[in-house]
């Protein structure tokens, strides 16, 4: 089971932890996943994989039993790694009634073989000692983090039905694909309210021909806006409430403003709520009043893939924004939304992300890619030659961009700035970064290597475009796939297997990974007339050789975002 998909995380304790299995049964019989980091051999990968998997469980669960091997060792490694948690999770703890630290036991077996009362009373003074210090650590925990839920249980078995209960509740709702959003949701919301809405706000998905991991390092890349986008319906009300209907979550949430930053709300709702919470800026933006925000009623729904690469949450950021400026009578250039939505990741979601997936959103251009200078915020069109198609192949592994990875590379590419003395990576030049390289750790070279490198390949793809030679953007994007699979390492396997699939095919420029990395879509460049072969023989072989089901999309060059006024009641 991958860390990142992993519902239950099992604490690691020292001890042969026999605990564990009855739980990791019981939850396989719901369908539930688990992740277990006890490993025979714990090295730096395998501390990887238990921070990714515990940044992105829901339920953790810890008991502490007569094979624990000490309250100190698992503070050390438990306690430690919860400190890290960013979002609402729910803690399952149990301490044994009977535990007490191992060191102590043995100190009271080196006297008498009967031992007497005195050390029987030492025994369950320190076994009392231990529980209660655990259980006030869990209470100082929660008063610390208070999202996060925390549950003393009182035995194995209520630890067990309390973890499958919860996460039962906390599973993933199925996503369903809505047909024709933008009729879906004016029609969803006019049966709900009973009245049209004021406007329907939209904003497209995007894919990134080149450019990957380059945004954050003020560089270059090469999006196109899609031609699926998300809608939304919406309007004021008179009161403080926000009601909200996903279609594609199938799901309805309504809360009072007060309640932006609960993060017990439905996941789903995080990006709309951030958005929601900047309204005061777009006010302060306008001379107006940022205290005036009232209530308001959201219908949403898309036809951006989730998840796989397609910047739907971006998408969702921009399209609120140009919904928040319908609503509150406010202008914006397409550049502020844009802006805003990068905040929207990096206060509310946590997310340090560049602004190349709201920008493209906010001002793509139909038939065209956009070159952008991520530090500058200039965008030129680039004309996309007739006769090829976009298609995107979905690995089927889901991806979470708060997982530690993506800060860890960030982190990294800063490190090598400083070391070369420049504000950021797009300031190195290459020789700079030969005679510097010595003075890098190794991984921050590679690092920084990748981008200097993407960078390059951006500019000399923009210019092939133009030019409209579809054989050398290929080249660029194939040699791209290789420097993030090899160099930046946000590929996977899944990833590697489908690009390389696709790279093989007649009619097929070139493929490479897309977005973030770790899980995702691949993006080929695919002429007309071979995308249908393509596609059928690509996913047949990727499902072969990965048990995986490939899930393919594909794409034209969209518009950017907008607003559909339509009258409503505000």
């Amino acid at each position: 089971m991958s860390e990142q998909n992993a519902i239950v995380f099992l604490m690691g304790t020292a001890g042969t932890s026999q605990w564990r299995e009855p739980i990791k049964a019981a939850c396989a019989a719901e369908g539930i996943s688990v992740f277990d980091p006890v490993v025979p051999v714990w090295d730096e990968a395998a501390q990887q994989r238990e921070a990714a998997a515990l940044q992105s469980a829901q339920v953790i669960l810890m008991a502490i039993t007569d094979e624990t091997a000490s309250v100190g060792a698992l503070a050390e490694s438990g306690w430690t790694a919860l400190s890290a948690l960013k979002r609402r999770q729910a803690l399952g703890l149990y301490v044994d009634p009977n535990y007490i630290e191992p060191e102590l036991l043995l100190s009271q077996q080196t006297g008498s073989p009967h031992g007497d009362k005195r050390a029987t009373d030492t025994i369950e003074d320190a076994s009392q000692r231990a529980r209660k210090l655990v259980i006030q650590h869990a209470m100082r925990l929660a008063a610390q983090f208070p999202d996060l839920d925390i549950y003393i249980a009182k035995d194995l078995a209520d630890l067990q039905e309390w973890a499958i209960k919860t996460a039962k509740a906390r599973l993933p709702r199925p996503i369903r694909q809505v047909e024709q959003p933008q009729s879906a949701v004016l029609a969803a919301y006019i049966a709900r309210h009973k009245a049209p809405p004021l406007c329907v706000a939209y904003a497209s998905g995007r894919v990134n021909i080149i450019g990957e991991h380059t945004d954050y390092n003020d560089g270059f890349v090469l999006p196109v806006a899609i031609d699926k986008a998300i809608y939304i319906a919406a309007d004021v009300r008179q009161d403080d409430l926000i009601v909200l209907d996903s279609l594609d979550f199938d799901s309805q949430v309504t809360f009072p403003l007060a309640r932006l930053h609960d993060s017990s709300l439905p996941a789903w709702t995080r990006y709309i709520r951030g958005a929601i919470a900047l309204s005061g800026t777009i006010a302060l933006l306008n001379g107006q009043n940022p205290n005036r925000l009232r209530g308001m009623n959201l219908t949403i729904a898309g036809n951006v893939p989730l998840g796989a690469g397609f910047s739907s949450s971006a998408a969702i950021e921009v399209a609120m924004f140009e919904a928040l400026s319908a609503l509150l009578g406010v202008s914006l250039t397409q550049t502020q939304k844009a802006l805003l939505g990068q905040q929207v990741e990096h206060h509310f979601i946590g997310i340090r992300s560049g602004i190349m997936d709201q920008l493209i959103s906010a001002v793509g251009k139909p038939d065209h890619a956009l070159l952008i200078d991520c530090r500058s915020l200039e965008t030129t069109p680039v004309p996309l030659p007739s006769g090829v198609t976009i298609v995107t192949l979905d690995t089927g592994v889901r991806r979470e961009l708060v997982s530690s990875e993506y800060g860890v590379r960030r982190e990294q590419c800063e490190q090598a700035a400083r070391i070369m003395g420049v504000p950021s990576l797009r300031d190195a030049t290459p020789e700079l970064f030969a005679a510097k390289r010595a003075e890098m750790p190794e991984v921050v070279a590679r690092r920084a290597q990748h981008v200097l490198e993407e960078n390059a390949r951006t500019l000399a793809a923009a210019e092939a475009l133009r030019q409209g030679n579809l054989a050398q953007v290929g080249a660029l994007m194939n040699a791209s796939h290789t420097s993030l699979s090899q160099l930046y390492e946000v590929s996977i396997p899944e990833l590697d297997v489908m690009a390389e699939l696709a790279q093989q095919q007649e009619g097929v420029y070139g493929a490479r990974m897309m977005g973030g990395g770790f899980g995702g879509a691949v993006i080929a460049l695919v002429g007309d007339s071979a995308v249908q072969r393509v596609i059928e023989t690509v996913c047949k072989e990727y499902t072969a050789r990965t048990g995986r089901t490939c899930t393919p999309y594909t794409a034209k060059a969209g518009m950017g975002s907008g607003v559909i006024y339509l009258g409503g009641v505000g």
